[in-house]
This record gives C-alpha cells, sequence and structure tokens, in this order.
C-alpha cells in the first residue's frame, strides 16, 4: 500500500483520489422520543445504485435492445431508463423487475439484482439474513476488499468445517440452516479464484487465530488453509499480534469494500443485523483504522510463521 496517512495530499491509502459525493448525512435527533436518526441530505446517486445501473446497461446490451426498443416493450421512457442506468434515482422495484425480464435475466442472478435494487437507497441497518444477495453483487463487482475481522476469521478465507462451526457455536444458527448457509459463505470465495481477482486484504488478530471454533482438527485445517490462501498473488494476510495496548481495531471488524471509479463502502455486520456505510467522510474514517491496523500489524511473512506455528504446520 502507498501513501501516508490519510488526507495527505487529498489521496486515501489506497491511491485513489476522494469523491466529493456525499450519499447520505445523518444527525441524531435527540428531541425525538426514540432517539431516532434523521436525514439531512440525501444525493440522487450510491455506489450500489451506479452498480445496480451498470448491470441494467449491460444486460440491456447482451440482449441487444436499444433505449427506444426497450421503451416500446415497458412503457419506461428513455429518460428514465437513461437515470436508471446512471444510478440516478428515483427508481421502482417494479421498473427494475420488468427489465430483468425482458432482458433474459433469470434464476439466482435475477434475484441478487432484485436484492440490490431493493436495498441499493437503504442506509439503514437491516436484518443480519437481507444483505447476502446485495453483498454477492457488491464483491463480484469489487476491485479491492480490505477484511478487518477482530475475532474470527474471515468469511472469504473460512474452510467449510470451520464455517460450519462459527454458525453453530457463535452465531447460534439452527441446525437444519448451517449447511445452506455455510455452503452459500463457501459460495462467495469464487471471486478470489476468477481469471482478474479483486486485491483482497485479510487483517486478523491473533486472538482470532488462537481461538479455538470446532475443535482443534477444524482449527488447524483452518490454519493450513490460511497458510495457503496467502500464497495467492492477489491476498495478503496481515496478523495483528496481542500488543497489551489499544488500536483502533479493538471497537470492531469491518469490511472495506473498492470499486473502480466508484469511490467505496463499509460493511458492518453485528449479530442481528447489517448496515452499509457510504458517506466518503466516514469511509475515510474506516480507512484511517486500516492504516493504523497495519503499521502495528506483522509483515507478511511474519504473519504466514505465526499461523504456521499455531497449526503446528511447522512440526
Amino acid at each position: 500500500m502507498r501513501g501516508g496517512r490519510v488526507g495527505d495530499q487529498g489521496l486515501d491509502p489506497f491511491g485513489w483520489t476522494w469523491s466529493d459525493k456525499v450519499p447520505y448525512l445523518w444527525v441524531w435527533d435527540r428531541t425525538r422520543p426514540d432517539h431516532g436518526r434523521v436525514t439531512l441530505h440525501t444525493a440522487d446517486t450510491t455506489v450500489r445504485l451506479e452498480l445496480l445501473g451498470e448491470e441494467l446497461r449491460r444486460h440491456r446490451e447482451t440482449a441487444g435492445m436499444s433505449l427506444a426498443e426497450v421503451t416500446a416493450k415497458t412503457g419506461i421512457s428513455t429518460s428514465k431508463l437513461s437515470r436508471l442506468e446512471n444510478g440516478r434515482r428515483p427508481h421502482k422495484l417494479d421498473d427494475v423487475e420488468a427489465l430483468l425480464s425482458i432482458y433474459g435475466v433469470r434464476d439466482a442472478r435475477r434475484d441478487d439484482l432484485v436484492a440490490l435494487a431493493r436495498d441499493a437507497t437503504e442506509p439503514t441497518a437491516w436484518p443480519e439474513q437481507r444483505p447476502s444477495a446485495t453483498l454477492r453483487v457488491l464483491e463480484s463487482k469489487a476491485e479491492m476488499l480490505v477484511d478487518y475481522q477482530a475475532m474470527l476469521v474471515p468469511a472469504l478465507l473460512q474452510t467449510v468445517p470451520y464455517a460450519q462451526a462459527v454458525l453453530r457455536e457463535v452465531d447460534m444458527v439452527e441446525e437444519p440452516a448451517i449447511e445452506d448457509r455455510a455452503t452459500e459463505r463457501i459460495r462467495r470465495q469464487a471471486i478470489l479464484r476468477k481469471p482478474q481477482p479483486p486485491r483482497y486484504y485479510a487483517i486478523l488478530t491473533e486472538t482470532a487465530l488462537r481461538t479455538v471454533v470446532g475443535g482443534r482438527e477444524v482449527m488447524r485445517g483452518q490454519l493450513r488453509y490460511l497458510v495457503e490462501a496467502g500464497t495467492k498473488p492477489d491476498v495478503t494476510i496481515r496478523v495483528v499480534p496481542r500488543l497489551g495496548h489499544g488500536h483502533p481495531g479493538l471497537r470492531g471488524s469491518f469490511r472495506r469494500l473498492q470499486f473502480h471509479g466508484r469511490g467505496a463502502l463499509v460493511l458492518l455486520e453485528n449479530r442481528t443485523s447489517s448496515l452499509f456505510v457510504e458517506d466518503p467522510t466516514e469511509v475515510k474514517r474506516y480507512d484511517q483504522v486500516v492504516v493504523e491496523l497495519l503499521s502495528v500489524a506483522l509483515d507478511e511473512a511474519a504473519s504466514t510463521r505465526m499461523i504456521a506455528e499455531l497449526g503446528g504446520l511447522n512440526d
């Protein structure tokens, strides 16, 4: 990674200039009985809307249809179609579903894009299960992902037994749903095997490596897999050792997704809900955390040695 601290010369630590878009600006209104969150400003686009528009345009072009032809078939005006494809609001879910139908988009891909359309303008927290389809689309379009996990191995690097154990022991998922949830989690890892995969930075803690999830054999297999994954040219694994003092990562885990020419967003997850953060000012604060974490983390070689040692792989 290049650059100094966040904000130097207008660059983020990953080399991109900051966008001047501010999709959402919120304030807490403490005078309301529920201390609810109030919108002060909402721009007409978000990263998710832009990606949705890009996908709609791509499917229209794949179907060999012009905007005028789509208008003739759907009754949606060309100006509205143009706004949709450029990621501008507003859009109706019915319009998106109609477009996907005439473009011949079906099955899981259709479901994912409908979910993205439904969620693209919602900055509020969702039930934990809801963002999975949206996340699949976002991960498939990201050019870089930074995954900081304070207590567990990141989902994109989990083995099947470890993922099942996390769902069972940590997330307390009911047994009938564990296999499907684990399969879905592992399926997402396909993005790291694409011909042109995203650049993936996994930052995890020594605590995550030492916490035995699923038993010693499951953990040993997981650590072995981490060592193997770290040899891939587009995967970087860094371990934050036990420091004995405070650091910004103690506030919890997060994921940062960077999109070519479209800025970045941050995903926050807890036991019952998930939240996408798209305000560039807020994203920059997480970038500062990434810079600080990398400054205290072991380098790649030392991280690999620690993982191998804890997994008993040097015996």
